[in-house]
């Protein structure tokens, strides 16, 4: 009696009823790229995922390339839409507090969208990355923003260090809400109120004449002569 090899799911067809959704195909990819990274995922695996077949993700949204692009152009939306909220609700509020806000949407979405944040934030797959690059690329430019009011604020100069503190700014907090992406039992709001508090700190705690120096390019050239 010969033995019956196993079905084979990629080629498994479901009833047109039961077939995922592009969303849902769409969060089975965004699962298998933040868990496995883009060169250890399979469309085979992310088919498994989503109980479907490969030939249905083929038809859907073309090669692994480009269901990655579209995964990362969704998640890159979803993210947007978040922060944006979160600074059109503080945008009239006190500097500390839009700050605050602005550091806690970060944390409150690492928390609870982990796979979307380590998909936008943890990959190496730098060419097909445009869309978070622009993604990064805003949310420094708020970040900026405050911290040229806040100089602006405490008659302080206005110059590269804002963007020198901005970038340093924007890498603390997603490095941090990374690590809590990554931790499970990390409380994402105590996390963020951290981070608020060691930013806000370090605003408070600048040193004029540093910034006098890195603003001031005659200044900067006679120091690294």
């Amino acid at each position: 009696m010969s033995r019956q090899s196993p079905p084979d799911r990629s080629s498994a067809r479901r009833s047109p009823a039961a077939r995922p959704t592009d969303d849902e195909l769409l969060d089975a990819a965004r699962a298998v790229f933040a868990e496995r990274g883009y060169a250890q995922a399979t469309m085979g695996l992310i088919a498994d995922r989503a109980d479907s077949t490969k030939p249905t993700l083929y038809a859907h949204f073309g090669d692994k390339a480009a269901l990655f692009r579209t995964t990362v152009r969704r998640e890159v939306a979803a993210l947007r839409a978040w922060v944006i909220s979160a600074h059109e609700t503080a945008n009239t509020r006190p500097l500390e507090e839009r700050v605050r806000l602005s550091v806690m949407a970060m944390f409150a979405y690492a928390g609870a969208h982990p796979e979307s944040f380590r998909l936008l934030f943890d990959s190496a797959v730098d060419e097909m990355s445009n869309e978070r690059r622009a993604l990064a690329d805003s949310i420094a430019t708020h970040v900026i923003g405050q911290v040229r009011e806040h100089l602006l604020a405490h008659g302080r100069p206005v110059g590269p260090g804002a963007e020198l503190l901005g970038a340093m700014m924007v890498g603390l907090v997603g490095r941090a809400a990374m690590h809590v992406s990554h931790s499970p039992g990390v409380d994402p709001i105590a996390a963020g109120e951290l981070a608020t508090g060691f930013v806000m700190a370090a605003l408070r705690g600048l040193d004029p004449a540093l910034l006098e120096r890195l603003d001031t390019p005659d200044r900067a050239g006679q120091c690294a002569t």
